[in-house]
């Protein structure tokens, strides 16, 4: 017998959901009827609530699990806030780890410009097997910055192209560029980001920093305005 899509939250009557506010915190875990059961202090997804849902774990242990809950590493991190510019690390690197990521804050955030700055760098990511697969996955946001693509010794015809990637996102009327140099990258966004956009770098690696420079960057443009 097929399993039912709904697995046993179908038979029990339970159903388990995540939501988050503008501050990327607060999921709760919710059931049938719009009954709340928990909300936690923060955290970076909501696979873990809505498998345990699936489970059919006790709403008590739910609520006391969720409650201690503080985030997972690199995974929507919150890095900082600056001039309004919330700037997120994650460590998704494959199309589809980026397409959920980016999904996810555009469910959570709606109204938020969400700028989407990937460093190709992966085993994975690098490959040019995935180049289609790249150009849907940043569908969900509106600014997309992509970096250089860091194994160059692959052959031209198996390594990603940026040039290509970019342009398959403008053909499909996304705005989108390929800036190399993680110093214009951090250039670009700080000169250009405004108050309530959402930053979302995505890489396995550190990005040579660029997390750091990126909120340096908006405090200083901040305060060139200023004056």
């Amino acid at each position: 017998r097929e399993p039912h899509p709904e697995g046993d939250a179908r038979r029990t009557g339970v159903a388990a959901a995540a939501f988050v506010d503008r501050d990327g915190r607060n999921y709760a875990a919710c059931y049938r009827g719009g009954r709340t059961c928990a909300r936690a202090a923060s955290a970076s997804c909501s696979y873990s609530l809505i498998g345990a849902g699936l489970l059919v774990l006790a709403p008590r242990t739910i609520a006391a699990s969720v409650q201690r809950f503080q985030g997972v590493k690199r995974r929507l991190e919150v890095r900082g806030r600056v001039r309004g510019v919330t700037v997120y690390d994650d460590f998704a690197h494959h199309p589809t780890a980026v397409r959920e990521t980016l999904t996810g804050v555009r469910a959570a955030i709606p109204s938020g410009r969400i700028w989407a700055v990937f460093e190709p760098r992966s085993a994975s990511a690098c490959r040019r097997v995935f180049q289609d697969d790249f150009a849907a996955a940043f569908g969900p946001a509106d600014e997309v910055v992509i970096g250089r693509v860091q194994r160059s010794s692959l052959p031209a015809g198996e390594r990603l192209s940026e040039s290509e990637l970019v342009a398959a996102l403008r053909q499909a009327g996304q705005r989108a560029r390929h800036v190399p140099d993680v110093a214009d990258i951090v250039r670009t966004v700080a000169g250009e980001a405004a108050h309530g956009d959402l930053v979302v770098v995505m890489s396995n690696g550190a990005f040579e920093g660029i997390h750091d420079r990126l909120l340096e960057a908006l405090a200083g443009s901040s305060g060139a305005r200023a004056g």
